[in-house]
């Protein structure tokens, strides 16, 4: 009995002595903006700021409340500090963190517990700062380390820290090492060199970082969210040049797939990238390349700001109805956007008035509301398909900016709404050489001043339009005359031979001449437009006028391996003949496509190769069963 009652009293005085402690040690935030605030009003409860014996503010629990940014604020100081042994509650404002450290040379965050928070740490241009064996519980960005140059990165944070249960991973100083393999929520690599970081996955955290970082292979990585956390990009490329980001998964991110900023000479490529805000971005980057990769269901497929330029953006197929732009210039001049294919895109593609001295060239833009919306000027537009759009390409109203001197030239206008909108604001843009299909003439519209729409004595195609070549040069001999403004296309064209056409994509394509052997001991020669590249494949025929079939060379597909896949014909206007060839040659199936089906079209077994045609021209050649496709040498 008098055991039981001591073990009672014990008892009582341990929960008793743990209730007063803990409201002891619950305080409100910590806020030191110099070395004047290292106070005990402020938490410190030792030490002198030197770095044998530092400020030490410990102990608390801080409950930062329904108006505060940060549980502890830590700026502008040269004194040395530890926090330690910190238990940080509610920090929740998305613009804050429960730990932020700036301009800083000396410090030390041990032993601490950030909870029911957005953000976790923050450390910004600062030097000399360690983290160790703290525990972050957050629904935002876990560590977040900014600097302007490489020894601000140069931190001492180890993988005895967590993140919502997973170790961070921070590197800096590598030169010719391997990341490989890992799963968890973060993933920084600063200050290096000929890194290879391949095979990890990060799973609602803080992405993959790189910052000052050079040669390097970011490849067959994951990054992805499972629920809406509030965390920024899939991975990140800050300052760093000359790397590789190929061949990675990243989707329902919040801001971009993966995000260049003040980085140059990268090469983004073969990615798949699909449910984020923005596919690829680039933010004051220059001379990177951006090809082969599939974005989807993006809100903006490729972006470029912050006066990028000289950036290559090249053979990517950017989809789906949740695309709002497909590829937009903002603050951007000398990009190339070249032989991309997109399509159900509110607009393909978007340049804003900052967008100067691009080019856009060869690309098929396909079944969305704009094809192309220009505000911007001296900017060239040749070779694009433009069809199945309620405006081809537009320049809307911008009340008060010119849209001047862009040539328009050499594309192919089909099945739109409308095809071109000139706006008010317009003038010296240069529209030549154009094959605006169908009545046309009733769907072009110019509102500006002094646009040009004959150049070099050669004007455009206008379609379904009555015209008289008596002298017979190909040149209408009476003007085509352009309305709202009644400017003249003084030297309209007879005729649009399809094979030079501005066909998007297949403008692009070699063309060659393939041979079919015939079960009667026969051959045949076929002339056709060769597609061996993920972005010309896809394309196909999507949007091909019917207009310009006549003539027109067939496709043929050539695979990187024999597999089975299927073939759409969503957005193509005609029936088509498609034959199926496998590695060696022999055919393996074959059939008759129907216009805009969504049926899906495949072989009897794998194939390597595919050749579609006008629907019965495989009759006509006497191809079927035992046909045989004469492969080149190479493939």
């Amino acid at each position: 009995m008098i055991m039981n009652k001591l073990m009672l009293v014990a008892v009582m005085l341990i929960v008793v002595g743990a209730g007063v402690a803990g409201l002891a040690d619950t305080r409100g935030p910590i806020t030191i903006l110099s070395d004047a605030d290292f106070t005990a009003v402020n938490g410190v409860v030792s030490g002198s700021g030197t770095g044998d014996d530092p400020y030490v503010i410990a102990g608390w629990e801080i409950a930062v409340g329904d108006e505060g940014f940060y549980g502890v604020r830590v700026e502008n100081v040269e004194a040395s500090f530890v926090l330690r042994g910190l238990v940080i509650r509610g920090a929740t404002g998305p613009g804050g963190a429960a730990i932020r450290i700036g301009f800083a040379s000396s410090g030390r965050v041990e032993g601490c517990t950030i909870t029911e928070s957005v953000n976790g740490i923050e450390i910004v241009s600062s030097t000399g700062i360690s983290v160790r064996n703290s525990v972050l519980y957050v629904t935002g960005r876990g560590l977040r380390v900014l600097g302007e140059t490489p020894e601000e990165y140069r931190l001492d944070i180890d993988d005895s820290n967590l993140l919502n249960d997973s170790p961070i991973l921070y590197y800096y100083g590598l030169d010719g090492d391997t990341i490989d393999g890992k799963k968890g929520t973060h993933i920084t690599v600063a200050d290096s060199r000929n890194v290879t970081i391949s095979n990890n996955e990060v799973v609602n955290g803080d992405g993959i970082e790189l910052a000052f970082v050079t040669d390097s292979v970011v490849e067959k990585n994951a990054v992805h969210r499972t629920s809406p956390v509030l965390t920024d990009h899939g991975i990140l490329l800050y300052r760093s040049d000359r790397n590789a980001i190929r061949g990675n998964a990243l989707w329902n991110n919040r801001l971009a797939g993966i995000q260049l900023a003040l980085s140059s000479g990268n090469t983004v490529e073969e990615n798949t990238v699909y449910a984020n805000d923005t596919g690829v971005r680039l933010i004051g980057s220059d001379a990177n390349t951006v090809t082969e990769n599939d974005l989807f269901a993006n809100a903006t497929g490729v972006y470029l700001g912050g006066g990028s330029s000289d950036n290559t953006i090249l053979g990517n197929v950017i989809h789906h109805e949740n695309t709002k732009e497909g590829i937009s210039l903002d603050i951007a001049s000398g990009n190339r956007v070249e032989q991309n294919g997109l399509t159900d895109c509110e607009i393909g593609i978007v340049l804003s008035s900052g967008a100067t001295g691009n080019a856009v060239i060869a690309n098929t833009i396909v079944a969305g509301s704009y094809g192309i919306a220009n505000s911007g000027s001296a900017n060239d537009f040749e070779d694009n398909l433009l069809a199945q759009q309620t405006r081809g390409m537009i320049f809307p109203e911008t009340y008060g900016t010119t849209t001047r001197d862009n040539i328009v030239r050499h594309n192919v206008f089909a099945d739109n709404s409308h095809h071109l909108y000139l706006n008010i604001d317009s003038t010296g843009n240069r529209i030549s050489e154009n094959a605006f299909l169908g009545d046309s003439i009733s769907l072009v519209f110019d509102h500006g001043t002094g646009n040009i729409w004959t150049a070099d004595g050669v004007g455009n195609y206008w379609g379904d339009t009555a015209l008289v070549d008596d002298d017979g040069d190909g040149i209408g001999d009476q003007p085509v005359t352009v309305y709202p403004a009644a400017v003249e296309d003084t030297a309209p064209l007879m005729n649009m031979d399809p094979a030079p056409a501005g066909v998007g994509i297949l403008s692009a394509l070699p063309t060659e001449v393939i041979t079919i052997d015939l079960p009667s001991g026969d051959s045949v020669e076929i002339t056709v437009l060769r597609a061996d590249r993920g972005h010309e494949r896809w394309v196909g025929f999507r949007g091909f006028p019917a207009d310009l079939l006549s003539g027109f060379a067939g496709i043929l597909f050539v695979f990187d391996t024999q597999d089975e896949r299927r073939f759409t014909m969503v957005t193509v206007p005609f029936d088509l003949d498609v034959a199926f060839f496998d590695e060696d040659g022999d055919l393996v199936g074959a059939a008759t496509m129907t216009a805009n089906s969504e049926d899906l079209y495949t072989a009897d077994g794998p194939f390597k190769y595919a050749i579609e045609l006008p629907a019965g021209r495989l009759s006509d050649l006497g191809i079927g069963e035992g046909a045989r496709l004469v492969l080149r040498t190479g493939g």
